[in-house]
């Protein structure tokens, strides 16, 4: 159930998130040995959270600000954050979607807005890296198509940890922030 703020305290609770999300970053670890560079960190489960307590909206707000604050602090190839905010907002964009309009209220139909979730965001990653990795490296598609053997299980294993992270934490959260935004709204 989304939850109805007013405008300044969502923003605020965006703000916060994506905040979180960009700190969060730094505790990345490698999850595919052959494959060192493709680094896992839980920030998506904070930008998850944020759709499924705010709307799919707020995920997508979430995710750019949480990339544009990354970008700015820690510098690097804007095609490593664009291609970050591609993932970002194709996973958690389409769990929130799901979950809000189909009023989900079971952690089982919750469960199969996530594996949606994943389908999704590795589908839309494997076109994407064909144009950022041409843009970023040069490489050519068939350099690319090799890089797949790592990058699809790689969607996989990132969106699923980052799925159940979220929906762990939500029912915990989502009840504080109603109590909350109970008191002076």
């Amino acid at each position: 159930m989304k939850l109805d703020l007013k405008p300044l305290r969502r923003m605020i609770y965006i703000a916060m998130l994506a905040a979180i999300a960009m700190v969060i970053m730094h505790m990345g670890f490698s999850i595919i040995p052959a494959a060192s560079y493709l680094k896992y960190e839980p920030s998506g489960a904070v930008i998850l959270l944020s759709g499924l307590l705010l709307g799919p909206g707020a995920a997508a707000e979430c995710a750019l600000v949480k990339c544009v604050l990354y970008f700015f602090t820690h510098g690097g190839s804007p095609y490593g954050h664009l291609s970050d905010l591609i993932a970002m907002l194709s996973f958690s964009c389409t769990v929130s979607g799901l979950f809000h309009h189909f009023g989900v209220k079971q952690i089982r139909r919750l469960a199969l807005c996530c594996v949606a979730g994943c389908a999704v965001v590795t589908l839309v990653m494997i076109p994407a890296n064909y144009v950022i990795l041409h843009l970023q490296y040069g490489m050519t598609p068939a350099a690319v198509s090799a890089t797949m053997i790592y990058v699809i299980p790689y969607n996989l294993l990132k969106s699923g940890l980052n799925s159940v992270i979220a929906v762990a934490l939500y029912p915990r959260v989502e009840s504080s922030l109603r109590k909350l935004s109970g008191k002076g709204e």
